[in-house]
């Protein structure tokens, strides 16, 4: 961090300097200076998410991150790890993407935020020995942007670092079209195209809302995510509403804790934990009465 600061036309030269070498920036529309700003003043860029999010995790934090150690996976500009600094957590923002670490960790420093520490790292290479545990873990828009069997092993290693809970969003698959198996399990879900084969890497890096480099992820069905969430040892998972969030990504809250035993009751100790189900393919009318119908 420099020790001298920074004029708000130095600021500004820098922040320009950056979006000549990788672009504008797209959606954490930071105050960095006195009426100087990462984007034009007068957007709001992803601040009602951002919001969201922290709201999520104070709330589930019995009012406060302050004094949380807490993980960023996959932190884009930094908006929401530089957020939960300013409200009291210690944040590692990881981010695949040069471009993005770039924009976060220079916004760091212009606000003088030392309880962040960004890094260049894909979430694929999350582990306990380089990265430790974290209190939390936030992992917004990762999930759906991973293949199979990606998907699986970024979340047993999002369980792995994780203490206390994990804030999860992520898209989900309508209906099944496909079946993966993992570690003697069948998961559900559909595949969707993030790149075109033919695509070259700065292609894919510039793609900001396309998964990293894989050509295709494997969206999974609701049942299928929460399964694949109690198999990596999450202890109980909780849908948040909100009636900004879209409904085929919802927003998760997954907690690590212990099983509990029964005392009172110890037979049920020996019967095995249930698994979510399916949801069943909507009914299709059959085609007759529809040709019926169009006739009238």
């Amino acid at each position: 961090m420099r020790d001298q600061p920074q004029s708000a036309e130095e600021i500004a030269r820098r922040r320009d300097e950056i979006v000549a070498r990788w672009g504008p920036w797209r959606s954490s529309n930071l105050r960095l200076a006195e009426a100087t700003f990462t984007m034009d003043p007068a957007s709001v860029g992803d601040a009602a998410r951002v919001r969201r999010a922290l709201q999520h995790l104070r709330d589930l934090s019995a009012g406060t991150v302050s004094g949380l150690r807490v993980l960023d996976l996959g932190c884009g500009e930094g908006g929401l790890a530089l957020e939960l600094a300013r409200h009291g957590a210690d944040v590692v923002a990881l981010d695949g993407r040069l471009a993005q670490v770039e924009k976060a960790e220079f916004a760091r420093e212009v606000l003088g935020i030392r309880s962040v520490t960004v890094a260049q790292v894909d979430a694929r290479g999350l582990s306990v020995e380089e990265h430790g545990f974290f209190d939390v873990v936030v992992a917004l828009s990762v999930l759906d942007h991973l293949d199979a069997p990606a998907v699986f092993g970024v979340v047993q290693r999002i369980a792995a670092v994780c203490k206390r809970f994990a804030l999860i969003e992520t898209k989900l698959a309508a209906r099944a079209r496909g079946v993966r198996e993992f570690e003697g399990l069948a998961f559900r879900g559909a595949p969707r195209r993030e790149h075109r084969a033919t695509s070259t890497r700065a292609e894919r890096l510039a793609a900001l809302d396309r998964s990293l480099d894989n050509d295709q992820s494997f969206l999974l069905t609701r049942g299928s995510m929460l399964r694949l969430l109690v198999h990596a040892g999450f202890t109980s998972v909780a849908e948040l509403l909100d009636p900004g969030a879209s409904a085929d990504a919802p927003w998760f809250a997954a907690f690590r804790g212990r099983r509990v035993a029964m005392a009172t009751a110890p037979q049920v100790n020996a019967v095995p934990i249930g698994s979510w189900g399916e949801a069943a393919p909507p009914k299709r009318r059959p085609m007759i009465g529809r040709l019926l119908r169009r006739k009238r």
